[in-house]
């Protein structure tokens, strides 16, 4: 038995030397880049996270980190802690919301006067309107209720790596993958950090869709640490319930890769001004990815010159005069620096530094460094782009209506009614709003969250929506909301089928115009999109996707016309 154990150790000692990732490289000092280091998306007990902010706040301190960003799941209507150093790090406190499309982080963002959620559309418009900003995350995500998928939405950033994406692909992957998992447990103990960055696999498929972005839009690409420090040990989940281990553990993952963050000012201590100038920076793209498991500390610069105008990362310049590209780092022989431009290479260098003169023509340029001398020549630096183009296109203005029928008259309120679950309330009656009469709505929404909770005010179209293509209307609360403005089928249609357009009303009057083409299936239906010629009732919808249980409120509705 002796000599087995002996043995089966022997082994396992070998498995983990054979399957130890390379180590991390240490560089000599270089120059002072300006960057603050830091790491986005992290989980502590106030969602499902296993540390508290002051033991997370102590582990960034041990990795050297000066800010971290806090990202506890949420609705947004908890009102954020403000900034705070906590063991000499800035501390922030953000938000990751879950939409119909995926998880959503915002920065910067104040206590909502509503639950945010629903659509990802939905939630971006309001954390843009709200003063915040947002990041698609864990685009790569193997598990469809976590994984982006909006990309149509008018985001401002998306993670490009995220390390908790990777290895639930590996536990979601093959029996080969799995296995990497049994090797990957027995070298973290030995190499922590280094073993976490195993997991982040080439981010192409990440950067590609980030290149196609990037085309039309600035989009901020950055790191995601996603770290709970809680390994379920029956679940992939790290809020299942059952015993749990504190892995990868906090430490580690700061240690793994970092956020170098350009501050708007140099920080000054005070925690509310140092928070604004970190996010600042963030918000304008002035940030690079370290991985740091591969190699620390980083030394990075990718700077732009025109016609004696300087600038980097994040910064755009106008097109038809040359733009000369420059990188400087501290990177060490057997890494290669590469400037990209739409997922091609057009510059590369095995030295620390590069200079390439691009063309005059738009185009959107980030900058790469690989440790080419190590196994699938892993990431070190990631840049965020430069960017030359031209004054963004105005907005097309809204097209006249060709044909308008009024389906509230502006007197008679018969027409109406309400519609509610058993535990919801709700009337109508006629109100004199500015002049004019509108449609007083009150509810009452169910005390008891459930996931039918909603109240309606809806209007039978007897004749169908006449070939019509977008309602109208005017709207106003007693208090900021959204509602759902929807399209149902006639009673006669088994089962009755319905469409939806979220929408947000304010305190003061705000006229709304939804296109059908816009709405999308509102529960089960046969087709995505709106079947005209069997809608029968326009509907507006107070439900429990942005209000929340027990609440009560008043609308009023005026001008309501269906148009084309």
């Amino acid at each position: 038995m002796l000599v087995t154990t002996a043995a089966l150790v022997a082994a396992v000692v070998v498995c983990a030397i054979i399957a130890l990732p390379p180590a991390q490289r240490i560089l000599p000092p270089a120059f002072d880049d300006g960057t603050v280091p830091g790491v986005l998306h992290i989980h502590t007990i106030r969602s499902d996270g296993r540390g508290t902010l002051e033991e997370v706040a102590a582990a960034a301190a041990r990795a050297g980190l000066k800010f971290i960003v806090l990202t506890d799941h949420g609705d947004a209507t908890r009102r954020p802690d403000p900034p705070a150093y906590r063991s000499g790090v800035l501390c922030i406190d953000a938000v990751e919301i879950s939409t119909t499309g995926g998880h959503y982080i915002a920065l910067g963002l104040p206590q909502a006067p509503y639950p945010l959620g629903g659509e990802p559309r939905d939630v971006v418009e309001d954390v843009k309107r709200l003063g915040g900003f947002g990041i698609a995350a864990h685009p790569d995500s193997p598990k469809p209720e976590l994984q982006w998928r909006a990309w149509d939405a008018p985001f401002d950033a998306m993670e490009i790596i995220n390390p908790d994406s990777g290895w639930r692909r590996a536990a979601a992957g093959p029996w080969r993958e799995r296995v990497l998992l049994l090797d990957r447990a027995l070298t973290y103990p030995i190499r922590p950090a280094e073993t976490i960055a195993s997991f982040v696999t080439d981010p192409r498929d990440n950067s590609t869709r980030w290149d196609e972005l990037i085309m039309r839009r600035n989009v901020v690409g950055v790191a995601g640490a996603d770290v709970h420090s809680k390994l379920a040990l029956t679940s992939s989940e790290p809020g299942a319930a059952g015993w749990s281990i504190p892995a990868p553990s906090y430490e580690a993952a700061f240690r793994t890769m970092s956020e170098h963050v350009m501050p708007s000012a140099a920080l000054t201590g005070n925690a509310a001004d140092d928070a604004k100038s970190i996010l600042t920076g963030i918000r304008h793209g002035h940030l690079y990815i370290a991985m740091d498991a591969v190699a620390k500390p980083p030394s990075f610069t990718f700077s732009a010159a025109q016609a004696g105008e300087r600038g980097g990362e994040g910064d755009e310049f106008p097109p038809g005069a040359p733009l000369v590209l420059r990188i400087r780092s501290n990177a060490p022989s057997g890494f290669t620096t590469t400037v990209e431009r739409g997922g091609q290479v057009v510059a590369s260098s095995n030295g620390p530094e590069l200079t390439f003169q691009a063309p005059s023509e738009p185009a959107a340029y980030r900058a790469e460094i690989h440790a080419t001398n190590r196994p699938g020549s892993p990431v070190w630096i990631l840049s965020n782009p430069i960017y030359v183009r031209g004054p963004a296109d105005a907005p097309a203005a809204a097209r006249p209506a060709t044909s308008v029928v009024p389906i509230f008259d502006g007197r008679n309120v018969g027409d109406w009614q309400v519609e509610h679950d058993s535990a919801s309330t709700g009337s109508l009656d006629a109100a004199e709003v500015g002049g004019e009469t509108a449609i007083h709505f009150r509810y009452t929404l169910a005390a008891s969250p459930t996931a039918h909770a909603s109240v309606a005010l809806l209007r039978d179209l007897t004749q169908g929506v006449y070939g019509n293509t977008r309602v109208s209307f005017s709207a106003r609360a007693d208090r900021p909301m959204r509602i759902s403005v929807q399209l149902r089928t006639f009673g006669g249609r088994t089962p009755q089928e319905r469409w939806q357009r979220s929408v947000y009303v304010d305190t003061v009057e705000r006229d709304i115009t939804v296109d059908f083409a816009d709405m999308r299936a509102a529960g089960d239906t046969r087709t995505p999109s709106p079947v005209l010629n069997a809608v029968g009732y326009v509907m507006f919808v107070v439900d429990g996707t942005n209000t929340p249980p027990g609440a009560s409120g008043e609308l009023w509705v005026k001008r309501i016309d269906l148009a084309r």
